[in-house]
């Protein structure tokens, strides 16, 4: 299988908002990430942020609606690398700190809410 890529992600946008002081760029809707790809080593890319909606850059990415209930994983976003990276318990670590998601893990088919700030 080949890995996923910024391609791999729809994005929707249902909302762009410009409020506060300074102002600031608020965008949200939906991310949904494909079914058959693996996990890459690093991340899975995120979309251009052109796609979410900011024309310069992004200060903050918040993800929900993502859990089920066989597959849980912890998300953080990389700001630097621009990516997602993906954690779970892997059984040989009950109990210990998350892993990083290996390259055979498919963390699709997924569909967040997402909130995007920035400019």
């Amino acid at each position: 299988m080949a890995a996923l890529t910024a391609a791999s992600w729809t994005v929707v946008i249902t909302d762009n908002v410009i409020a506060g002081t300074p102002p600031r760029r608020s965008v949200s809707g939906t991310l949904a990430l494909a079914a058959t790809d693996t996990y890459p080593t690093g991340g899975i890319p995120l979309p251009a942020v052109a796609a979410l909606g900011l024309y310069r850059n992004l200060q903050e990415l918040r993800l929900t609606g993502h859990l089920t209930a066989t597959t849980a994983y912890k998300l953080v976003v990389d700001y630097v690398n621009h990516k997602l990276q993906v954690y779970e318990e892997e059984a040989a670590a009950a109990g210990g700190p998350l892993l990083e998601a290996d390259a055979a893990e498919v963390p699709g088919p997924r569909t967040f809410n997402f909130v995007a700030t920035g400019w």
